[in-house]
């Protein structure tokens, strides 16, 4: 008797959903994208309790007869490709066959239908057995309910993450999947919350606000050229808006979201200097492109593809960001800004912080060499001298060295004492941020922030600044969105980080001569002044006889 068989239909179908459908964002994935093969100009989306009780996505697409209806369940069975050489002209976003099937696995679906002209029909399967079939009445087009995702599969659903994190997984999805089809009218329904919409009426940066909101898209920028038949259509969003994940870097080839290492690795070389270290641009990419140049034939559920000349592809995407950002600089800020928002006015000094003095407690003895300031080089460094040599001090990376002892400080042994806002503050943040601060709240009042029914800050911690509280509510909410709670050990030096950097003395920043000395004796007092907290330094020195060899006045 042979010991090699060939495994039942259900078994294959439940080993293909593994790789095909992983969480309920990915069942999302497949629907959506069936809906838009299908011609819809309207796809509707609905999700309750994460989508492990429910997912429904209806469209309004060329529907499907009883027959069409049924085939669609089997493995491999598709309208898309039908010969070996059309795996190289794919145009359309499914061709493999197995989502609605690998979908059926390990659910309950009930799918209805109706082609024009034609009466409505329901087909129902669990488990991947077929259910039952009929009539019923329904609309033009395609709707798709799944039901008790994973219910016949326990062990996946150790795989399954927070509500929030799944949450913001369909909402990822649901955004990528609408920027790549500015041509179709999207809504994203969670718990019968209408949670985003869009209007479909091919209008790219209305449809980016539409997405991110209109503070996030402020000065978004677009580029567009044309690379050996390869067409490109870049939107860049500010680099002042930089992110601490690289999801929001969105490439699109031929309507189809991919993920591309090489590529996002390309977008976020175009930004280089303009965002600091550790956070991520947004931007949106568009490339057009003859389909026998991509193979996306490569994983199953579709993200990743190959190119033909990939790296001459990554390198002018690079240079496209970079001509782009460079030709719109934004103007240097004089020392001292007056920001007028929300009819109130904020005066804020990016040199003299008497907090900060404060915080720094006198050392036993300087780390630092008493030195004479004889001028700056290149608008970034200021140049000091005395009986040992020249040096050579990074203004920022020491204002950063500076601020970020101070917060860290700050966050040793916090008491998170408040101070009332005169205006309430509306805050910096996208709507899917927004939606995890409203219900984590209470996670932040410990902490010293305090919120009115719209959102808006009312009163925030003492020890923060007004132009670092977007700042520290973003890192607070993604550390909510990975752990769930806000863990104030790693808060700590992440947020000191941030707002340091981002608060700290910009290069080509022109000092005064007070500002220069209350920048070194801040620095003096530094338990670490030699370098900023990413690692860089923020003094160099140069001795007397390395300046000598230098001119060739010594030779040894």
């Amino acid at each position: 008797m042979p010991t090699i068989h060939v495994m039942k239909t259900t078994l294959a179908n439940m080993i293909a959903a593994g790789e095909v459908v992983d969480r309920p964002a990915s069942v999302i994935k497949e629907l959506i994208e069936n809906a838009i093969d299908a011609q819809s100009s309207i796809i509707t989306v609905e999700v309750f309790d994460m989508g492990m009780k429910e997912i429904k996505v209806t469209d309004n697409g060329d529907g499907m007869d009883l027959e069409d209806a049924k085939l669609a369940f089997l493995r491999h069975a598709t309208s898309k490709i039908s010969e070996e050489e059309d795996l190289n002209h794919i145009l359309s976003l499914g061709f493999r066959g197995e989502a609605l099937a690998a979908i059926a696995s390990v659910s309950k679906v009930t799918l209805k239908t109706r082609k024009e002209d034609t009466d409505g029909v329901i087909v129902v399967y669990e488990g991947g057995s077929f259910v039952s079939e009929g009539s019923t009445p329904t609309n033009i087009g395609t709707s798709v309910s799944v039901k008790d995702l994973f219910y016949n599969t326990p062990a996946r659903f150790k795989y399954i993450k927070s509500e929030f994190a799944e949450r913001q997984a369909i909402m990822d999805i649901f955004d990528h999947l609408a920027l790549a089809h500015p041509e179709i009218a999207f809504s994203l329904s969670i718990d019968g919350k209408l949670l985003k919409e869009t209007y479909g009426n091919r209008n790219i940066e209305q449809l980016i606000y539409q997405i991110y909101g209109q503070n996030l898209t402020k000065g978004l920028l677009k580029a567009s050229d044309t690379i050996q038949k390869i067409e490109v259509n870049a939107y860049l969003i500010s680099p002042e808006h930089s992110r601490s994940k690289k999801k929001d870097i969105t490439l699109i080839v031929n309507g189809r979201y991919i993920k591309n290492y090489r590529l996002i690795q390309a977008v976020i070389d175009g930004y280089h200097s303009r965002i600091m270290v550790g956070k991520y641009p947004m931007a949106i990419l568009y490339l057009d492109m003859d389909p026998s140049l991509i193979d996306v034939n490569v994983h199953p559920q579709k993200y990743e593809v190959k190119f033909v000349n990939e790296f001459v592809l990554a390198f002018l995407i690079e240079d496209i960001i970079k001509r782009t950002l460079s030709y719109n600089t934004q103007e240097i800020s004089t020392p001292y800004q007056r920001v007028m928002k929300d009819e109130t006015y904020i005066q804020e000094s990016l040199f003299i912080d008497e907090n900060v003095s404060e915080a720094i407690s006198e050392p036993t003895h300087s780390k630092i060499p008493d030195m004479d300031y004889i001028g700056t080089f290149s608008g970034t460094y200021l140049i000091f001298q005395n009986e040992d040599g020249l040096y050579l001090v990074d203004q920022h990376a020491a204002e950063e060295r500076i601020r970020y002892e101070y917060y860290m400080e700050a966050f040793k042994n916090p008491v998170f004492a408040t101070k009332n806002m005169l205006f309430s503050k509306p805050l910096n943040l996208s709507p899917s941020e927004l939606l995890v601060l409203k219900e984590e709240i209470p996670k932040f009042t410990p902490f010293g922030f305090q919120f009115n029914e719209n959102l808006e800050l009312i009163s925030i911690p003492t020890w923060l600044k007004d132009g670092e509280i977007d700042l520290a509510i973003e890192s607070m909410i993604h550390m909510i969105l990975e752990k769930q709670t806000i863990d104030l050990s790693l808060l700590r030096d992440a947020l000191a980080k941030d707002v340091s950097c981002k608060g700290a003395i910009k290069a080509n920043k022109p000092l005064n001569l007070s500002e220069i000395h209350a920048v070194m004796e801040r620095l003096k007092h530094a338990d670490n002044p030699y370098t900023c907290p990413h690692g860089r330094p923020t003094i160099i020195k140069l001795t007397h006889y390395e300046i000598e060899r230098m001119f060739k006045r010594v030779v040894s």
